[in-house]
């Protein structure tokens, strides 16, 4: 059977309705790792304890900035975030902590990434650019944003097990990042100016967030060892994380 893996979908508001999105580049690297992509709406939190008995795993999507009250945060001049993306976000955070109860596996990509972090008491820099000294860009100013940059992976982290190389080079596009670690995860990957770029879970459960797109460049090596790796593992039972 292949393994069913959520992704959650943006949430906009255009012309007076609410509008979910979710770019076709995340269904298809499921798939291409060889699982079955189902796009997830935003729910009540009600229902996720229903979702969560359906899904083998999720995938946490990129998105626009968090509401800063969701980490105890005044919001700063940079940060982009609306009443839709509060609702967003509001059904992300019971959904991730669902799915780690459930000891079900999580990928956060980009926002996913500090999705993760703020779902478990983190924090987050808020602009990169006015917040950290001296910041190599992590986003283009205008389409299609990414930029690129070196990544340097802990050796003998979860991470490091899925894709097997401790330097890559990634493409990214955000203005955010983590600054107080969330409880029971940890730092496994950072850039050259020392913006974190991946956390996982300390505990060895398969939840990983990993502040770059992997989806924006399938054809790179450690792309698809990503995919291949988190849908593998979306696919045992159990406690049987460890790659075959």
């Amino acid at each position: 059977m292949r393994p069913i893996i959520g992704i959650s979908c943006s949430l906009r508001a255009r012309e007076g309705e609410l509008v979910h999105e979710l770019q076709d580049r995340y269904v298809q690297a499921v798939r291409r790792a060889g699982g079955v992509a189902v796009a997830l709406p935003r729910l009540d939190t009600e229902e996720v304890s229903a979702l969560v008995q359906f899904l083998d795993g999720i995938i946490i999507s990129g998105g626009r900035d968090i509401p800063p009250d969701f980490y105890g945060a005044e919001p700063h001049p940079a940060t982009d975030t609306d009443e839709a993306m509060r609702e967003r976000v509001r059904f992300e955070i019971s959904l991730v902590k669902a799915m780690a109860e459930a000891n079900k596996p999580v990928l956060g990509i980009c926002h996913g990434c500090q999705l993760l972090n703020v779902a478990f008491s983190g924090t987050l820099v808020q602009d990169i650019p006015s917040q950290w000294a001296q910041p190599l860009p992590h986003k283009l100013p205008d389409r299609p944003w990414f930029t690129e940059h070196e990544v340097e992976i802990v050796a003998g982290s979860l991470l490091w097990e899925w894709l097997r190389s401790s330097r890559i080079v990634v493409k990214s596009a955000h203005h955010q990042a983590v600054a107080k670690v969330g409880n029971g995860l940890k730092v496994v990957a950072w850039a050259p100016d020392g913006i974190v770029e991946a956390i996982e879970a300390s505990d060895g459960k398969p939840i990983v967030g990993v502040q770059w797109h992997p989806e924006a460049q399938l054809d790179a090596e450690h792309s698809q060892r990503l995919f291949a790796a988190f849908v593998q593992v979306c696919s045992l039972s159990g406690s049987k994380w460890k790659l075959c």
